[in-house]
């Protein structure tokens, strides 16, 4: 089968009736972009936890920097690691059996897990 001209009907290649490139459409999503990028830069000045809690958002570099200077065993950081994710999930409050259950499931996983299990080997070469 041979084609002589355009399905649409159009010499430019353009379907008829699209916008040419760079008309009021892509000023439009240009304008969006801008808007999007500024109130994203202005959502990542503006705080959202108070000072006084900056340092406790940290995840686990605090383990980490300690596990690297050889303060804590890589055992040590794991259960610390864990330890921290439970009071996370679960609340310093949370009840005592539920705290022990998610503690039980994730070092199940950590061992479980052949990719997870490597990293944990992997902590006891370094």
């Amino acid at each position: 089968m041979k084609v002589s001209k355009p399905l649409s009907g159009s010499v430019s290649g353009r379907p008829a009736g699209a916008p040419a490139p760079g008309g009021a459409s892509a000023k439009g999503f240009a304008d969006k972009l801008a808007k999007a990028s500024e109130s994203r830069k202005a959502g990542a000045a503006t705080p959202t936890q108070p000072a006084a809690q900056a340092g406790k958002v940290s995840g686990v570099a605090d383990i980490a920097r300690d596990l690297k200077a050889g303060k804590i065993t890589p055992q040590a950081a794991i259960d610390r690691v864990v330890e921290r994710i439970v009071a996370r999930q679960v609340g310093a409050k949370g009840p005592a059996a539920v705290r022990e259950q998610l503690s039980a499931a994730l070092r199940r996983t950590l061992e479980d897990d052949p990719m997870l299990a490597a990293k944990v080997r992997a902590l006891d070469e370094v």
